[in-house]
């Protein structure tokens, strides 16, 4: 054999030798790509069901928040019709309060302008009371006597 034939096989055997650590590292690429690929789809699905998890989550909140924000919007509404409803009151309301300057005999009141006016006149001008009138059965008997003995004579037999 000669020494180029020698040399030959030598290169051959080196090439070999490489194929079969390529071949090797070859095997263990592929087996390693499939081992990650396996835990990709792992993670993958593991992820899609947290996802999916969250967003029942999610949607059940949401739902609820809108739940709030209507029934907030329908309470909002009342207290508005409530408002209104207590400013239409409180400008109908006309409120006697204070110090009434009444005379003593005839009991007519003195209003703001130093007049005197008769109670009922003072009254239905300061509050929204309605007067009707008629005879205690004092007055009766002190201004009319004999009606008030029939009155009550009357009285007696109902």
């Amino acid at each position: 054999m000669s020494n180029s034939d020698l040399e030959l096989r030598q290169r051959i055997q080196e090439l070999e030798t490489q194929v079969r650590h390529l071949g090797n590292e070859l095997r263990l690429t592929k087996e390693e790509y499939v081992e990650a690929t396996a835990r990709y789809l792992d993670i993958y699905c593991n992820l899609e069901l947290k996802v999916s998890e969250r967003t029942r989550e999610l949607d059940a909140a949401n739902g609820k928040l809108l739940g709030e924000i209507e029934e907030r919007k329908r309470t909002e509404a009342e207290k508005v019709q409530l408002i209104d409803q207590l400013q239409k009151a409180m400008q109908e309301v006309k409120v006697l309060s204070g110090f009434l300057p009444i005379c003593a005999s005839c009991k007519k009141i003195r209003d703001d302008t130093g007049y005197w006016r008769q109670i009922e006149e003072y009254i239905s001008k300061h509050s929204n009371a309605l007067f009707s009138h008629g005879i205690c059965p004092d007055c009766t008997k002190k201004l009319y006597p004999e009606f008030h003995d029939e009155l009550q004579r009357r009285g007696k037999k109902e």
